[in-house]
C-alpha cells in the first residue's frame, strides 16, 4: 500500500489534480468554465503558509503556481488581483482541515472570521457545480493531515 501524502502537501495536491481530471462529474460542470483560483493556507503543521492557484479550464483543472514561505510569510500581504483570478480563498490549515473533514459546512464559510474570500462572488456562484465536486472529492481522497 502507497504512503497517504499529508493534506496540503505538493505531493497531495499532484494525487488530487489525478483524481480531478478523471473524474466525469468534475468534467461536466467543469466544461464550460475557463477560470484561474487561488487558495492560500496558512499556519500548516510544518509551519509554512501555502499558496496554489488552480486554471480551470475545459473539465481540466492544473495548478499553474504553487508556493510555501516560512509563516508569517509575504504570501499574507499579496494583493489580489481580479484581473487575473475569479478568486481567492483563504484560511488556516485548521479550516481547510476541518472543513475538508466536513467538521464544518459551507455556512461556517460564509460566516466565520477565520475565512477570507476575495474576487467576483456572483461570478464564483454560476461555477458552484464544479467547486462543490472539488470540495467533495477532495474530502473523499485518502489522506493524512
Amino acid at each position: 500500500m502507497s504512503e497517504l501524502h499529508r493534506y496540503w502537501t505538493r505531493e497531495f495536491t499532484e494525487v488530487y489534480l489525478k483524481a480531478l481530471n478523471a473524474d466525469p462529474a468534475f468534467q461536466k460542470a467543469a466544461s464550460k468554465m475557463d477560470e484561474t483560483i487561488v487558495l492560500r493556507c496558512l499556519d500548516d503543521p510544518d509551519g509554512l503558509d501555502k499558496l496554489v492557484a488552480y486554471r480551470i479550464h475545459h473539465g481540466r483543472m492544473d495548478a499553474v503556481d504553487e508556493r510555501e514561505a516560512k509563516a508569517p510569510s509575504a504570501l499574507r500581504d499579496e494583493p489580489f488581483d481580479a484581473s487575473r483570478h475569479l478568486a481567492r480563498a483563504t484560511a488556516t490549515y485548521t479550516f481547510w482541515r476541518r472543513l475538508d473533514a466536513k467538521e464544518i459546512g459551507v455556512l461556517h464559510i460564509i460566516t466565520s472570521p477565520d475565512f477570507r474570500f476575495e474576487g467576483a462572488k456572483l461570478r464564483a456562484l454560476k461555477h458552484i457545480k464544479a467547486f462543490t465536486r472539488m470540495g467533495d472529492l477532495l474530502s473523499e481522497l485518502p489522506k493524512r493531515y
